[in-house]
């Protein structure tokens, strides 16, 4: 049994201010990251989805707004979340999320399985504007956008 205490946890300085929680509770089949977000700040880079990943978010303290789609250019959705409340994204829902508030927000988002190695971000590729995503990969140990059809590659 393992056994964590959220208040205790100390998000990282970065533009997601996210500490993972799955890793003290030594979780083997499910992510968790605890998110503490300043007004303006966001869970992830850019509206993504997880092709190998459902992922869910409990709002703890505050309001989170969420933007979603189906396809990376279809029309996009916006719900609100509050305090209390979850939302639930199905493998290939597009999705972003942000504090608009001017208040902090607190949350925990969970993902399954643990591992999500397909993801794709809503964003057409600027080099040959034939793919309407790039994918999201990892070269020698940097995040980075791969386009899946010239094979352009971003850094980010």
């Amino acid at each position: 049994m393992q056994n964590v205490d959220i208040t205790e946890l100390k998000p990282a300085e970065s533009p997601q201010s996210r500490q993972s929680v799955s890793a003290p509770l030594d979780a083997q089949d499910f992510s968790m990251n605890y998110y503490a977000l300043d007004p303006g700040e966001e869970f992830a880079g850019s509206l993504h989805t997880h092709l190998d990943q459902e992922e869910s978010f409990f709002i703890l303290e505050g309001e989170a707004t969420f933007e979603t789609k189906t396809e990376p250019t279809g029309d996009s959705e916006t719900v609100t979340v509050s305090e209390g409340q979850m939302i639930r994204f199905e493998r290939g829902e597009y999705q972003q999320g942000r504090n608009e508030s001017d208040d902090p927000l607190r949350a925990l988002a969970l993902g399954t399985p643990q591992e999500s190695t397909d993801i794709r971000t809503a964003v057409p590729c600027q080099e040959c504007g034939e793919s309407e995503y790039m994918e999201f990969v990892i070269h020698n140990g940097e995040p980075a956008l791969d386009c899946p059809k010239c094979g352009a590659e971003v850094s980010i």
